[in-house]
Formats: structure tokens, sequence, C-alpha cells
């Protein structure tokens, strides 16, 4: 029971207990069920929980990236480019290894405990205190949850750039209701098979799920089916999409030391 936890009979909170209250609040989110299907109705859920938190994800400019290999590294090293051309940047990626807190970051830097805390209970209580009535008043599960504390973070703390990474697949992951300046599908292989699909092509469609209309996006070299599929969607939402070249056909300049 969360409900409560913070702050214990009456008396005020501590910066530790509060951290502690809110890893118990998130583990409380973890879904028993296994992933044996998508979930259909993920993106009204998280379009019905934006509104009612206040937040217009349209405001950012975001790179979105699917793919099963690398996109997390492809993130990563989006972010650091950008961060190092002078841009004020926001990273999501998923899993974190050690601390929840390293799938949210500003400027490369997890935010500090009471930060993570201040953002997570204040769309905590405002979910719960605006469920009556309201079309999905469940709380959302971990994934979803985390990643509307994300914009929430994101939203409030004045950033150029938000990179984040899918979650799950693409077409109906919780990262899907944001309107990119770019989209990336990094390589396709098969992953979450009993979910995603059990062929590459299968896949690679609900990969494409993040292509949007006039928005320009960059996939690596893929299987000659996995391409197919991506290009035949990219045509449906009138979505430009290009190969990126490899790496070999790039020139790097040595640069003096010091």
């Amino acid at each position: 029971n969360v409900q409560g936890v913070r702050g214990g009979a009456g008396r005020e909170a501590t910066e530790a207990e509060s951290w502690e209250d809110t890893l118990v609040a998130l583990e409380g989110l973890i879904t028993k069920r296994h992933r044996e299907r998508l979930q259909t109705d993920s993106i009204e859920v998280m379009e019905d929980c934006l509104e009612r938190l206040g937040l217009d994800v349209s405001k950012l400019s975001v790179i979105h990236v699917a793919g099963t290999k690398g996109k997390g590294s492809t993130c990563a090293m989006a972010e650091s480019i950008l961060r190092l051309k002078g841009l004020r940047t926001g990273l999501y990626t998923s899993p974190h290894v050690v601390d929840v807190r390293e799938r949210m970051r500003i400027n490369g830097n997890p935010l500090r405990r009471r930060d993570f805390s201040r953002y997570f209970w204040e769309v905590y209580h405002t979910l719960e205190a605006t469920s009556e009535g309201a079309r999905y008043p469940q709380m959302p599960g971990y994934f979803r949850f985390l990643t509307l504390v994300m914009f929430k973070v994101f939203l409030s703390e004045g950033i150029d750039v938000a990179v984040i990474e899918v979650g799950l697949g693409g077409r109906l992951d919780a990262t899907n209701v944001v309107s990119p300046v770019v989209c990336g599908i990094s390589s396709l292989g098969l992953d979450h098979t009993n979910v995603l699909g059990n062929t590459i092509e299968e896949i690679a469609w609900e990969k494409a799920g993040i292509l949007k209309s006039g928005v320009p996006a960059i996939t690596s070299p893929q299987p000659p089916g996995a391409m197919n599929r991506l290009k035949e969607r990219a045509r449906e939402v009138s979505c430009n999409l290009v190969e990126a070249p490899p790496l070999s056909e790039f020139s790097v300049e040595s640069r003096p030391s010091g």
C-alpha cells in the first residue's frame, strides 16, 4: 500500500526516507503478468495520463530511436554529440544497471535522488487525484509510469533536445506519443518474438511504427526482408527513410593532442 508511505504517521520524511519510499512505490508498479501480447491500448493510456498531468510532449524536440541491437548505444552517442555542441540534452534509455535514475539524464547526469523523488511523487499524486472519472483510472505500470516521469522531467528542466529510446517494439510503445524531429532504427533481429512476431518482417513492422509523416528517418543496413517492411511502412506514412552508410565510408581526421 503506497498511500501514506511518505513521511510515516504525520511526520516529515527525511531525504533518505523519501528515496526509499519512492523505490517502494515504484516497485509496486511492476506488473506480475507475463508479456504475452502487445497492449493495444498503450498509446491511449499514455495520452490520457499526459492530459491529466497537463504535459504537452509536442513541445519537446525529440530524436526517437527503435531497433533490436545498438539502439541504446545510438542514443548515447547522439546525446553525447549534441551535448558537446552546447545543447542542453535529455536522454531516456532502458533498462538501468544499478539505479533507476540511470534511465533519464540531463546533460549526461542522472537526477539527484531528491529531484527524482519530487518528480515521481508529483506524477503519482496527480494521477491519483484525477483517477475518478478518467478513461484509464488505474495507475500505469512500471515502464509507462517512468516514461511519464521522463516527460515531466524533460519538460520541466528546459532541455533543447530529448533523445528517447523505445522500450519494446515501437508502434505501441509508451514512448510513441512524441512528435519527433527525426527517427532512427538500429539493426533489427529476432527479439521478443512472443510479443512482436516470429519473423524479422513482423518485427520490422512493429519497429517501423515510430515512423511519422514528414519526419526524416535513418536506418542501419537491414536484412532484405526487414528493409522491405521498413520501406513499405515509410511509403504508407510519407516518411523519407534513408539508409545510413557504413562507417568505412567515413574518413576520420586525426586531431592534434592537447
